[in-house]
């Protein structure tokens, strides 16, 4: 993976040798992005054609950095200039660049699943002690998952927020530009 500073990317895109595409969920990319970038959330980058014109950088974005890194290691390829921009979303802003933000705000999608996993293995352990301790399996099964998110990068539970109604715009997952 390629991934690069913040200062770098804005360089670029004020010198018009980057594409700048956000692999964030429509509503998350509807409450905050940088001027210009193109929408086309990390689960549909499959089925959306992007073609950098000659000459022309793509630049991948996200909240963090995270999915940015791997929709630039699915679409790295040999005479392909792919990068991931480093510390994502908030190193842009930071870095000076500019933001277009939406009225409604929605948490991003990493920090939804942190919220929910917390609350299913508080509620385990809760179930476990008050009711039976069958509970606790709940709890076991959120840490499973947990871990099988960390050690390869597939999180069952994020694909299913990104399909939750408040992560859509209008309703419908749809690539924008």
């Amino acid at each position: 993976m390629r991934e690069i500073d913040a200062a770098t990317a804005l360089a670029w895109a004020k010198a018009g040798t980057a594409r700048i595409v956000d692999v964030r969920e429509p509503a998350e990319f509807a409450s905050a992005h940088i001027v210009g970038a193109r929408s086309i959330p990390l689960g549909m980058l499959d089925r959306v054609e992007i073609a950098p014109s000659e000459g022309e950088k793509l630049l991948l974005v996200c909240a963090s950095g995270r999915r940015s890194g791997m929709a630039c290691e699915r679409l790295a390829g040999p005479g392909r200039e792919v990068y991931s921009l480093a510390g994502g979303i908030g190193a842009w802003k930071q870095a000076g660049g500019a933001i277009a933000e939406g009225a409604r705000q929605v948490l991003p999608l990493e920090r939804q699943v942190l919220a929910i996993a917390g609350f299913l293995v508080l509620s385990g352990v809760i179930l476990s002690l008050l009711l039976h301790p069958y509970f606790i399996a709940l709890s076991a099964f959120v840490g499973a998952g947990l871990m099988v998110a960390g050690l390869t990068g597939f999180c069952g539970m994020a694909l299913l927020l990104a399909r939750a109604p408040w992560n859509q715009r209008n309703g419908a997952p749809s690539p924008t530009g």
